[in-house]
C-alpha cells in the first residue's frame, strides 16, 4: 500500500493526473475505513486529483464522504482540513462565492476547535485573500494576505509563506507598487525553494515576469 501511495503521489506531483487517479483509486478500493488514517489520506489524494482533472462532482462527493467519516471520528483537525478542501474544490470550479462561504465556515470552525493550527489559518486566509483579490476587492485582499503571511511565519511553514508572499506579489503588482511586488515575489520563490518545491519556485519566477 505504501508503495502504491508513493507512486500515486509522484504521478500527481509530476502532473500525470490520469495515472495518479488510477493509482489512488486502486489504493482506495483496497483500503477499509477501519484503517482510518490510511483511508483519509488516500481519499484526500484521490479527491484532490479529481480537482486537477476538472472532475468536480466526483471531488465533491468524495470529500463529502470523507467529512462524514472524520466527523464521526470527532477528528477536528481533519474536519478543518476537509472543510478547506471543499472550499478549494469550489474555487477551482470557479464558484468563488460558494468557495468564500466555505472558507469563512472553516475559519470559524478553526477558531472554535483548532485555534493553535497556525499553518491551517495561513492556508485559509490565503484562500480568502486570493478570492477577494480575484473579485476586485484589492484593499481587503491585501490586509487578509498579510495576516496569512503572519500566520505562516508563526507556523514556520515555508510552503505557506511561499503562497502568502506570492499572493502579496500579485496584489502589490495590481496596485502598481512594483518594487514591493518584486520583493514579495522574490521572497516567495525563496520560500518555495526552502520548502523543496522547485516547480512552485519556478512558477513564481514566471508569474513575476508576467506582472513586472
Amino acid at each position: 500500500m505504501n508503495y502504491l501511495l508513493h507512486q500515486a503521489f509522484l504521478a500527481f506531483d509530476n502532473g500525470r493526473y490520469d495515472e495518479a487517479e488510477r493509482l489512488y483509486a486502486a489504493a482506495l478500493a483496497a483500503c477499509s475505513t477501519v484503517r482510518y488514517e490510511q483511508y483519509r489520506q488516500v481519499a484526500h489524494g484521490l479527491a484532490f486529483t479529481y480537482c486537477f482533472q476538472n472532475k468536480f462532482d466526483q471531488a465533491r462527493e468524495l470529500y463529502a464522504r470523507l467529512y462524514r467519516l472524520v466527523q464521526e471520528a470527532h477528528d477536528v483537525r481533519w474536519q478543518a482540513i476537509v472543510l478547506h478542501q471543499q472550499g478549494v474544490v469550489e474555487r477551482m470550479a470557479g464558484n468563488l462565492g460558494i468557495a468564500q462561504a466555505l472558507f469563512r465556515e472553516e475559519y470559524r470552525f478553526r477558531l472554535s476547535y483548532v485555534p493553535d493550527d497556525h499553518a491551517g489559518f495561513a492556508a485559509n486566509l490565503y484562500e480568502q485573500g486570493y478570492i477577494l483579490f480575484k473579485s476586485g476587492d484589492v484593499a481587503q485582499a491585501r490586509a487578509i494576505m498579510h495576516r496569512s503571511l503572519e500566520m505562516a511565519q508563526q507556523a514556520n511553514d515555508a510552503m505557506c509563506q511561499g503562497c502568502a508572499y506570492r499572493g502579496l506579489g500579485e496584489i502589490y503588482a495590481a496596485l502598481n507598487e512594483r518594487d514591493q511586488a518584486r520583493v514579495f515575489f522574490l521572497c516567495g520563490e525563496q520560500a518555495f525553494r526552502q520548502a523543496g518545491d522547485r516547480i512552485a519556485a519556478e512558477a513564481v519566477q514566471q508569474l513575476a515576469a508576467s506582472y513586472l
